[in-house]
């Protein structure tokens, strides 16, 4: 009797219950849906619409102000070299004309032409820090070689200022013109 009831149980656990689908669409096939609603509807959602606006010749749209913006000025306004046998050294003044402190670093020369006929050298070759409305100077150090491959050069002597000591924000650029008289033209052969 036993047997009998534990046979019973087992196969009114194994039986599983009826399954109901509550699905009220119909089953679409494949060959019912048209290919070219298909290409048409991706055509229409590819589609960008944008609207140019022309601004007028005396309205501009506004460009962001910084809050902390990064002024500085220098004296001279460029620096003009004419070199020969002689090193020359030049003392530049910058000041901070923003309304906060400032970090400035001499970061070089933009244009490596000035570098074939010279070898260049600045101080402090560490960052300056600079209240508002003072000024501090970078003194430019160019020594002459023996031989210049070129006649003149143009350069930028690339200074980085920041808010804070590691963080640059912008970058200026001196202009440096430079005329080497040691510059010895490549000879010509006969036939040219």
């Amino acid at each position: 009797m036993s047997l009998s009831k534990a046979g019973s149980e087992e196969s009114q656990h194994t039986t599983l219950p009826p399954m109901l689908i509550f699905n009220p669409r119909e089953k679409i096939e494949a060959e019912q849906i048209p290919v070219e609603d298909l290409a048409a509807r991706a055509k229409e959602e590819k589609r960008y619409e944008t609207q140019v606006v022309p601004y007028p010749d005396k309205l501009t749209p506004h460009e962001p102000i910084a809050k902390f913006p990064v002024e500085m000025a220098w004296s001279p306004n460029a620096l003009y070299f004419v070199l020969d046998e002689e090193p020359i050294t030049v003392r530049v003044r910058i000041w901070n004309t923003s309304s906060h402190c400032m970090y400035f670093l001499y970061c070089g020369l933009w244009g490596d032409m000035a570098r074939l006929g010279a070898s260049w050298c600045c101080h402090p070759r560490t960052r300056i820090w600079l209240p508002p409305g003072l000024s501090s100077e970078i003194i430019v150090k160019v020594t002459p070689r023996q031989l210049a491959p070129i006649p003149c050069a143009t350069a930028s002597m690339q200074i980085a200022a920041g808010h804070l000591r590691d963080n640059v924000t912008g970058y200026f650029a001196i202009p440096v013109y430079v005329k080497f008289l040691k510059y010895i033209p490549p000879p010509v052969a006969e036939g040219e």
